[in-house]
């Protein structure tokens, strides 16, 4: 079977070189894709007209006959687009796999919670992170293959913990923050299992974050969270004094991985799908 997959721009522009390098590698590996560009021509694309013209093509392919919808780069302005779709349009819909990380994080929590649709964390073609390694290997693989999809994730974890079972839910922590208190986010996470990562944050401003989700309560009931890596932080403080202090300040048990961020490796990971932690592995099974 020959999978289709719908390429668009939700979010930033694709990196030209790194794309068409990339769009081959999708194609050499099976797969029947189409790209679907912005319109430079409405100019700015936070302009009503830009956003319009961005959720009308995210719109178009989560209603169409292909089984995935790639992000092909990340950026901003990916929750524009969260109150302008019809949503009630697309629960009518056969569910569609939308993959990407960072930005496009927004939009796949907003299609799990409105939708109950899981999604694929992982690379982006359009970004130079998408790079020649293992976790590009696996993902072609899970594309071309098709569902069910099993991952694995290595963790560290900083004190003795047992079995940990959940829903697993995340992507990138300043992203996913603002969603907190509009529909876009389950009102309640207990019983799962976040993941979280995100760049270019210095630490007393993941801290900030971090402090919204305790004062809303959005971690009351969280089976754990797993921390990937926090890539490029600025400021004097690095990631080992920055888990420090969640762990100071959070009830449920923590991890951390080398496995997923804004780096590589970025191993795909399912969201909205079951997983268990056993012995410092994170495995998960999407059907």
């Amino acid at each position: 079977m020959m999978y289709k997959a719908n390429i668009l721009e939700p979010s930033g522009r694709a990196d030209e070189t790194s794309f068409l390098h990339n769009l081959q590698a999708l194609r050499e590996a099976g797969l029947q894709v189409d790209f679907t560009t912005y319109d430079e021509g409405l100019g700015d694309r936070f302009s009503p007209q830009g956003i319009n013209e961005r959720s009308s093509k995210l719109f178009q392919a989560l209603c169409s006959d292909c089984h995935y919808v790639i992000a092909s780069r990340g950026g901003y302005g990916a929750s524009d687009l969260l109150s302008t779709l019809d949503w009630d349009h697309l629960k009518l819909q056969n569910p569609k796999i939308l993959l990407g990380f960072s930005d496009i994080s927004a939009i796949q929590l907003a299609l799990y919670t409105s939708l109950g649709w899981p999604a694929l964390h992982g690379p982006m073609p359009g970004s130079p992170l998408w790079s020649d390694g293992p976790d590009i290997d696996l993902l072609l693989s899970m594309l071309q293959k098709g569902r069910p999809w099993h991952g694995e994730l290595k963790l560290k974890s900083f004190s003795e913990v047992g079995p940990v079972r959940g829903t697993l839910l995340g992507g990138c922590l300043s992203v996913l923050t603002n969603l907190i208190g509009t529909p876009y986010i389950p009102k309640s996470l207990k019983g799962s299992i976040l993941f979280f990562e995100d760049t270019n944050e210095n630490a007393p401003r993941v801290l900030r974050f971090w402090n919204q989700w305790l004062a809303s309560r959005m971690f009351d009931g969280v089976s754990a969270i797993i921390l990937g890596r926090f890539h490029s932080m600025e400021g004097e403080l690095d990631e080992k004094w920055l888990f420090q202090r969640l762990l100071e300040r959070t009830q449920c048990p923590i991890f951390f991985s080398e496995d997923f961020g804004h780096d590589t490796p970025n191993y795909p990971i399912a969201i909205g799908t079951e997983a268990e932690i056993i012995s410092n592995h994170l495995n998960w099974v999407l059907d």
